[in-house]
């Protein structure tokens, strides 16, 4: 039987050495209530959160509206800097126009479909919420 090393110099490369169990201390856990921190008196007590503001259609028309305003001017400093001209073609139709033209009216194209899709579907689900409300108070 070999003895454990006793210095750091006698422990092998990537082996710790394993506590003795007689050094060992037990710890035993806390089952009882922690101590709260006794309050004193006559100290105030903190001040209680102020109540929030409810969320109004005009605060989330004023908050669109300024990022609105945000993005437009990052988008009139993207067309201001992209001022080189380039030839577009569509079927026999072609031209010379700015860069960031062409691409803020493709963007606004883009837009503008996705906005029909929208108003398209928003259009669907108005006319069946109809026809269910028509068809419960027929009942």
């Amino acid at each position: 039987m070999t003895s454990a090393p006793h210095s750091p110099d006698e422990i092998p490369v990537g082996h710790e050495p394993t506590p003795d169990p007689d050094e060992v201390a037990v710890t035993k856990p806390v089952t009882g209530p922690v101590d709260q921190p006794k309050k004193s008196k006559g100290k105030t007590p903190p001040p209680e959160p102020e109540a929030k503001l409810p969320v109004t259609r005009l605060g989330r028309i004023w908050t669109a509206s300024v990022l609105g305003l945000i993005v437009l001017v990052l988008l009139i400093i993207f067309i201001a800097q992209n001022q080189d001209q380039v030839t577009l073609r569509y079927f026999t139709y072609e031209g010379q126009v700015n860069l960031g033209l062409a691409l803020f009216i493709a963007a606004v194209g883009g837009g503008l479909l996705i906005a029909a899709a929208g108003a398209a579907r928003v259009i669907q689900l108005r006319a069946t919420a109809r026809k269910e409300r028509k068809a419960q108070k027929r009942r």
